[in-house]
């Protein structure tokens, strides 16, 4: 580890400090199935700024909220007419954050304004650990800089990148599911299900064949989703425009 950083072996009792930090609007890393990732209240709009500003972010990157159970989804998003709550059992608990539309009143930096919210229910790690004590979803990102792409963060990548601007730093003692992994992907997969069809937007851990039968009509060409962002994003940005003119 390259900066000394405020870094505590995970326990219940350090999950309950981690919950208080939320709370008081405090960033949070922790390790998840997959890479560490830097946590905050998806109700604080400060809190969420500061994730954005420590990470350095330039790119478009709304954050996902992390859930414990697989019903709580639907107080947060809804699904299209067509899909149920059996749908999200067939996949769920897994390595994969599905794009639904927002339903809760989040601050509209969390999704950079967008209508549609990135929802995660991993099942047994640190992180649901903390979800638990703190008694609601956690906003989410990787924890690492801006930039660098799709990479696996561990605990030194976290603490070397993010290190002292973070309030606690969760050391889960053991690799990830992902580091112990042979699949190259070690990230979350990524399917977004507000379109006319279920768009593939990241290859993870959850193979695309798990996907594909859960959700029928996956598109798998992530350029293919990758226009129909463009378009979406470009339309929010006309409408603000207009509005503020």
């Amino acid at each position: 580890m390259t900066k000394t950083a405020n870094v505590k072996t995970a326990s219940k009792d350090v999950y309950t400090e981690a919950a208080r930090q939320l709370l008081q609007g405090g960033l949070v890393v922790v390790q998840t199935r997959t890479n560490y990732n830097l946590i905050c209240d998806p109700r604080n709009a400060a809190a969420i700024e500061r994730v954005f500003q420590i990470k350095k972010r330039t790119k478009f990157g709304p954050l996902l909220i992390l859930i414990d159970a697989v019903e709580d989804a639907l107080q947060f998003g809804a699904l299209p007419f067509g899909y149920s709550v059996n749908d999200l059992h067939r996949i769920w608990p897994s390595e994969l954050t599905i794009i639904m539309n927002k339903k809760y009143p989040f601050p509209s930096a969390l999704t950079l304004g967008l209508d549609t919210l990135g929802i995660s229910c991993q099942g047994d790690s640190d992180v649901r650990e903390v979800i638990r004590q703190f008694g609601f979803p956690v906003a989410a990102t990787s924890a690492n800089l801006s930039g660098q792409g799709d990479i696996f963060v561990d605990l030194d990548k976290a603490v070397e990148d993010l290190g002292d601007d973070v309030d606690l730093i969760i050391d889960g003692g053991q690799e990830s599911a992902a580091a112990r992994s042979s699949s190259p992907d070690k990230s979350n997969s990524i399917i977004d299900i507000t379109f006319e069809r279920p768009y593939l937007v990241r290859k993870g851990l959850v193979s695309v064949e798990r996907i594909s039968h859960c959700f029928t009509d996956l598109e798998i060409d992530t350029a293919c989703y990758q226009a129909k962002l463009k378009q979406r994003v470009s339309k929010l940005h006309a409408e603000a425009e207009s509005l503020s003119s």
